[in-house]
């Protein structure tokens, strides 16, 4: 009889001799049950089940001639040998000739299980007597290959530590399924074994809400719904952690809500999946078991890598923080993945944390390194993202490269990304940018103030363009904060001026014109004409925003004495685009479009796309007014070569909406659809409040037009 073996998949193997009878003029022994007692309140996995039932034999004892090896790898706490264990329970009786069992300790208190010692349990269990088993791994082996040839038997082998604790093992001809389970990817078995690669992940959402509404019982779970999703969130989908986090409640002394508010503070929530003095019930114990396993330099880079304050980085920033060169930190980054203390994300060799993993490492490197050592790294990390987002502020935002007192002084780092062209600039601000909040959150709560403030205004130009208002206006608030502790009085007028322009794009008119006024009177008070001409600038654009033409052009024209030089010309641009809207609005045509000319010639000579942009913008709406449709065309079209929907998506999606408006009144009714479909699909990726109006005019065009909607 025959059946098959499961790590990681398919060994082509065909014994041609039968090996000789070992009980030869002995008693066979009988069937070996030695799984281990299965979890009952197992939940989900069934993509997995379903995989590890596709490696069993056929019902009539058919096999297809080959050896299986299935790994179950994955995190610490994931679920490797409660999945192995319910699985192998659930199919033992599809192997008549027994099922073995051994915990390998690859991760775990005590050293690893040697193949002799495991080998001489599995002969002992197989009725072979000690004057039986021979002497060296080699020949044990031999014998328990022997023994296991042409039966059906079902071999675990939990908790290894490598391929080659494993490989002496396994069986040498078809028949067994053999199930390995490991937190290290065992590629060795997938390369020389053919092993089949089975890896787990976290919890999806609604599984990990049925295991705790299985510990807990349903009644409890029902009297307490959002406490429950709230505990799968804090302890992020591991099975070991929650399982610890439900089985802590005990109504009514203690409530599923008591439990997620210890959880909730991150620096305690390691001590509150910890407390059981089983260390296999604990989180810090069982991912020390991982941890103590690494070299000693691939240690100290895991407890380095848990500084990162965002959800993914890449090797450049893992280089940053370790202080290895690029070509080690990939090999140590891929060596912890296939350790499985931290995982892979999706492209561009980026790796990420289990959230309590991170604050497993940040553990370590408290107790494990010198203070001024965990400083020293996390001010590098910081460095190296602030660097890399002033070097993206001046290709993407020339104009504004020395506005900001924050982004005059040079930065230094390694290694180094040479960033050039504007398209691939924006799209590593695109890839970075929550990690570039996260990291001025992170120099701001450790009071890192020129990191915050460089940080602070070099990310908020990014937010601004992606629509992220909220994160916006935190770290804007957090960098006028960080300003008025520097004491530089241009640092903290900057900063309120770029609070209150926040506060406008928010639509906070009594917040922004507060905020607007005191960095007008500050302005004033220390002599910056700059950044007076910015705050009469913005108080102005304000005005107009709210409809009230005449006060905003009292400010603008106020601002126009102050403003040549500015940014490179673009405050005094920003200013003329302005007036050549007020202009247009009290039916002045010529001078707006002298006004809105003027303005897109300042943007030019800045370098400012967005305000090259607006101008054309203006001018094309003034020349469709006018009925020179064929003009306002082509001013769009020329503003589209200027951006496109990846790099300023808001300013292109704004284009596309005017070049629509024109088609329509032209009656090419297809084309004006398409431009405003595709300005709504970016308005809607950036959260735009424009949305909602370009929805209803296409729903309008559509019915006029009797067009399918898009």
């Amino acid at each position: 009889m025959t059946g098959p073996v499961v790590q990681a998949g398919t060994i082509r193997h065909v014994s041609l001799t039968a090996p000789p009878d070992p009980w030869a003029g002995g008693t066979r022994p009988g069937v070996p049950r030695q799984l281990p007692l299965a979890i009952k309140d197992f939940t989900g996995r069934a993509d997995h089940i379903a995989a590890l039932d596709a490696l069993l034999p056929a019902e009539d004892g058919s096999a297809p001639g080959a050896v299986v090896i299935s790994a179950v790898e994955g995190t610490a706490g994931i679920g490797k040998t409660t999945l192995a264990v319910w699985w192998a329970h659930r199919v033992q009786d599809r192997f008549p000739d027994g099922t073995l069992h051994v915990n390998l300790r690859g991760y775990g208190t005590g050293d690893p299980a040697t193949p002799g010692e495991v080998l001489e349990g599995f002969l002992r269990a197989l009725g072979m007597r000690a004057e039986q088993i021979p002497v060296g791994v080699e020949a044990q082996a031999g014998l328990f290959r022997s023994l296991v040839a042409g039966r059906r038997m079902l071999i675990v082998l939990d908790n290894a530590n490598d391929a080659g604790q494993v490989r002496p093992l396994l069986p040498g001809t078809p028949g067994c399924v053999v199930v390995v389970t490991s937190r290290d990817s065992l590629t060795g078995l997938v390369v020389t074994e053919a092993a089949t690669r089975l890896t787990l992940d976290l919890l999806p959402q609604d599984e990990a809400v049925e295991l705790v509404t299985g510990i807990l019982g349903p009644a409890t779970a029902a009297a307490e719904p959002d406490a429950v999703r709230a505990l799968v969130r804090c302890c992020g989908r591991l099975p070991l952690a929650l399982r610890i986090a439900a089985s802590q409640v005990t109504p009514p002394h203690v409530t599923v809500g008591d439990v997620v508010a210890e959880l909730a503070d991150d620096h305690l929530r390691l001590d509150a999946l910890s407390r059981d003095g089983d260390d296999r019930a604990a989180v810090r114990a069982v991912f020390g078991w991982s941890y103590r396993r690494l070299p000693a330099g691939h240690a100290r880079a895991f407890r380095r890598l848990g500084l990162h304050p965002g959800e993914e980085f890449g090797v450049e920033a893992a280089a940053a923080v370790t202080g290895l060169d690029l070509p080690e930190a990939k090999r140590v980054l891929a060596a912890l993945a296939r350790a499985h203390v931290i995982e892979s994300a999706a492209g561009r060799q980026r790796y990420r944390f289990h959230d309590l993993l991170r604050a497993f490492a940040v553990d370590r490197a408290e107790r494990d390194d010198p203070p001024s050592k965990v400083e020293q790294a996390r001010r590098a990390l910081l460095t190296w993202y602030a660097h890399h987002a002033r070097a993206a502020l001046g290709i993407l935002f020339p104009a504004h490269r020395d506005w900001a007192p924050a982004v005059r002084p040079a930065t230094r780092t390694r290694p180094e990304i040479r960033l050039a062209e504007p398209e691939e600039t924006w799209a590593w601000t695109v890839l970075e940018v929550d990690n570039l909040v996260a990291a001025t959150r992170d120099a701001d709560l450790h009071e890192e103030t020129s990191l915050t403030l460089l940080l602070g205004e070099t990310t908020a130009m990014i937010l601004h363009r992606r629509g992220r208002w909220d994160d916006l206006c935190d770290l804007r608030s957090r960098a006028l904060v960080a300003a008025r502790r520097t004491g530089d009085a241009s640092a903290e007028i900057h900063a309120v001026i770029a609070l209150g322009e926040t506060y406008q794009v928010l639509g906070r008119w009594q917040d922004a014109d507060g905020v607007l006024r005191t960095a007008l009177v500050m302005a004033r008070e220390f002599g910056k004409p700059w950044y007076e001409a910015t705050a009469l600038m913005q108080l102005g654009d304000g005005s107009w925003m709210q409809g009230r033409y005449a006060e905003a052009k009292d400010y603008l024209l106020a601002a126009l004495p102050f403003a040549p030089g500015a940014q490179h010309g673009r405050i005094e641009a920003q200013i003329e685009s302005v007036l050549a809207a007020i202009a247009f609005r009290q039916g002045e045509t010529a001078v707006a479009l002298d006004r809105a000319h003027r303005g897109f010639v300042l943007s030019e000579q800045a370098g400012d796309c967005e305000g090259q942009v607006g101008n054309l913008r203006a001018m094309a709406t003034i020349h469709h007014s006018a009925g020179n449709h064929q003009r306002a065309i082509e001013l769009c079209e020329q503003a589209l070569r200027i951006v496109s929907s990846e790099f300023f998506p808001t300013f292109f999606a704004d284009t596309l909406d005017t070049l629509g408006d024109v088609l329509r009144d032209t009656g090419d009714t297809a084309r004006a659809l398409d431009c405003w479909r595709e300005a709504l699909r970016i308005y809607d990726d950036c959260r735009s409040t424009e949305s909602a109006n370009l929805r209803a005019r296409i729903r309008a065009l559509e019915a006029t037009a009797g067009t399918a909607p898009g």
